[in-house]
């Protein structure tokens, strides 16, 4: 699969399947903070208040996700849930 991708027209398959690639791309690190994605995130992210009603219910069920940019909806790396959440919440990504 040649990344990135369209996150909104990919199905949960090409997904999955684009994280798992990005995860590989970079050497099991988170792309915002860059600590390994099988430990917690960096102190600045792990420390920070997420306002869960802002995420779809169980966002933080699955330890990594696949970061993609709101506007063009393409995919951009592997992140920890939390990153991820605070890019959301406090970058607007």
């Amino acid at each position: 699969m040649d990344l990135p991708i369209n996150y909104t027209e990919a199905t949960w398959q090409e997904r999955r399947e684009a994280r798992n690639q990005y995860v590989v791309l970079q050497d099991s690190r988170c792309w915002f903070c860059g600590c390994s994605l099988t430990d917690k995130p960096s102190n600045k992210v792990q420390e920070a208040y997420l306002n869960m009603s802002l995420f779809p219910k169980g966002f933080l069920d699955y330890p990594v996700h696949l970061h993609h940019d709101h506007k063009t909806h393409m995919t951009i790396g592997a992140v920890h849930s939390k990153c991820n959440g605070y890019l959301w919440q406090y970058l607007g990504e």
